[in-house]
């Protein structure tokens, strides 16, 4: 049996010849053209093929110009494979199949449509000007663990269609507590009907418990982060607004901002063009996307391509272990994080050895394991440290760690606005405190992202509330500082050998083009979608190329270097929030994962399995 999904979350079976199931069959070759209802070729469309049994589980192709497709299905033990057809403005009327010897001929018919609410993505919802302060700071302050608007938010934000706006601004605060946080005792979002205005409260007690629920926990378990104690007085002092990640001066413009441009009714979008609104597709017929799916409901939140190593790397940041998928099979063998309690690993780079290092935020450790003998070796922190979150490493134009001329890597320490240099032989660490802008605290600041320029001997970092920053490890002191605008966002960072830097901003959702040596901006250029939300970029040597992990878009964009161009290619899932992209030096594939926050399981009639957001990806561009 096969079957294709007509609209989100409905199943249509249909029945194909038990000769495409025979034992021995080594793939399903599923080939044809897709049509609108007047016979002509609609383009760009994604066709979704996947089953529970499949390595990988699931298998996506795209449309031409004259909408024909090609897609080699694994063999599979089933006979049922589910079928998703989609593009934006788009509905499938009916799916003609014609059985073959080595496959099947399908034949898809798509109608326009007006309506798209079911279809755009997250980014689209937010309303106001695209080019304010506050339409910046929104994007900034509200999507750094789920995107914007998401399901669970959609459906608070409806409840709220009867109240003026200050009210809905109170709401939001309230809601925080209510449905925006999981605590491990009550039930999802969808399950509590109360209105989250009956019992107005203080706003800033509201989120002083937003903090205490979402930014300080983690996990279905709900464990503290960055080795924090209740009652301690890091705990206490990230519990105050004004020392808080969420301080009064960013609320006063991002909850107004939601009550008035975040809309209550959501049963209707109109006027949505895909092309004009998200960009130029560079998904073609070449395209493929696999989805390698990891049913252990864990944190999945980076990957990593290690030289040597026929493996794809991944850390579960909840579980405390490093995972290691064959994509050939789907297996995963497992490594924990050696030492005792929490360790929390969150960032990973490989080097050039084939080594990888591992950023521990709860522990405040850096771990680095060998990839051949499978051992680590671990790097405590300095003595005394009671707080901080060891965050991002400075990687070089080949996104690998790489020691300075003095023989120190460099990490971020997000949660004291830190740099930090560690000796790889001796394991010695020196930390140094980067400056902040006018009105922030080391915490807000968020040093986020860090580069290193192997020719000249710099590192380069990034604050999301603040400057982006060159370090020379020799003088040990800070060259220069870059302002940005509130609301920017620079966030993670990729390096050419030339000494161009791309710094992409979170908050305006475009990519700077910056000369690091002149200490000049060269170019800025916006992403197509304006709430797109850029995590960070990585560079592609083999494409000329820059590629944008986008958290709002359910896509990934593609900069071409030659051309100052921009491209999308669409992911298979709804609520794809991406925070990293790992380019294979030698095959050219782009890996990246699903990193979307709360941790667990979803409703597999909404994102299609319960496994929506643990989920590798690989993006053959087909270029």
């Amino acid at each position: 049996m096969f079957s294709y999904a007509g609209k989100p979350g409905s199943v249509i079976p249909l029945l194909i010849a038990a000769i495409l199931w025979s034992p021995g069959s080594v793939a399903l070759e599923a080939s044809g053209q897709v049509v609108d209802v007047a016979g002509k070729p609609v383009p760009h469309v994604r066709l979704r093929f996947a089953s529970d049994q499949s390595v990988p589980y699931s298998t996506s192709v795209f449309s031409g110009p004259d909408g024909t497709f090609v897609a080699s299905i694994p063999d599979r033990d089933l006979d049922q494979v589910e079928l998703d057809v989609f593009r934006i403005g788009w509905q499938t009327t009916g799916v003609e199949t014609t059985s073959r010897t080595n496959g099947v001929t399908l034949r898809v018919t798509l109608q326009s449509i007006e309506n798209v609410a079911d279809q755009v993505p997250s980014s689209a919802w937010l309303q106001g000007d695209p080019d304010s302060t506050a339409y910046h700071m929104t994007t900034l302050q509200c999507s750094n663990c789920h995107q914007l608007g998401s399901e669970r938010v959609r459906n608070f934000s409806a409840k709220l269609a009867a109240l003026p706006a200050e009210q809905r601004s109170e709401a939001w605060l309230e809601r925080s507590v209510e449905d925006l946080s999981y605590d491990g005792k009550r039930g999802a979002w969808r399950e509590n009907e109360s209105t989250p205005a009956e019992e107005k409260i203080e706003a800033w007690e509201s989120m002083v418990q937003y903090m205490r629920l979402v930014t300080l926990r983690l996990g279905e378990q709900n464990k503290l982060r960055w080795g924090l104690e209740e009652g301690s007085d890091f705990y206490n002092a990230l519990l105050q607004p004004e020392t808080s990640l969420f301080v009064p001066r960013d609320m006063e413009i991002v909850v107004p901002n939601l009550a008035r441009n975040f809309p209550v009714e959501f049963d209707r979008f109109t006027g949505f063009n895909d092309v004009e609104r998200l960009g130029a597709y560079g998904a073609g017929t070449g395209t493929i996307i696999e989805e390698y799916v990891l049913p252990t409901f864990g944190w999945t939140r980076e990957i990593a391509i290690a030289p040597g190593s026929d493996r794809v790397w991944f850390l579960e940041t909840d579980k405390d272990r490093l995972g290691a998928l064959n994509p050939v099979d789907g297996s995963v063998e497992w490594f924990p994080v050696p030492g005792k309690g929490q360790q929390g690993p969150h960032t990973m780079n490989a080097d050039a050895e084939g080594n990888l290092w591992v950023a521990l935020e709860d522990s405040f450790y850096i771990g680095r394991f060998n990839t051949a003998t499978r051992e680590w070796r671990m790097y405590p922190p300095p003595a005394g440290k009671a707080f901080g979150v060891t965050h991002d490493f400075a990687y070089n134009s080949d996104r690998h760690v790489q020691p300075d001329t003095g023989g120190r890597i460099w990490i971020t320490d997000l949660g004291m606005n830190e740099l930090w240099g560690i000796n790889v032989e001796s394991g010695e660490i020196s930390t140094y405190t980067m400056p902040i802008a006018i009105g922030e605290s080391n915490f807000h600041s968020l040093l986020y992202g860090a580069a290193y320029d192997s020719e000249r001997d710099r590192v380069w970092w990034a604050q999301l509330h603040g400057y982006v920053g060159s370090f020379d490890p020799v003088k040990n002191h800070v060259e220069r500082i870059v302002p940005f605008d509130r609301g920017a966002g620079p966030r993670r960072l990729a390096i050419q050998d030339d000494g161009i830097l791309w710094i992409p901003l979170y908050g305006s959702s475009e990519l700077v083009k910056f000369d690091s040596i002149a200490g000049i901006e060269l170019a800025r250029f916006s992403i197509p979608d304006p709430g797109a939300g850029p995590y960070g970029v990585t560079l592609d040597k083999k494409r000329n190329a820059v590629w944008a992990a986008t958290s709002n878009s359910d896509r990934i964009y593609r900069f071409n270097i030659a051309t100052e161009t921009w491209q999308h290619y669409p992911m298979p899932r709804k609520e794809a929030f991406i925070r990293m992209i790992e380019v294979d030096p030698v095959s050219g594939d782009v890996w990246t994962t699903y990193a979307s926050l709360p941790v667990g399981k979803r409703d597999p009639a909404v994102f299609g399995t319960e496994s929506a957001n643990n989920i590798i990806v690989r993006l053959r561009p087909g270029d």
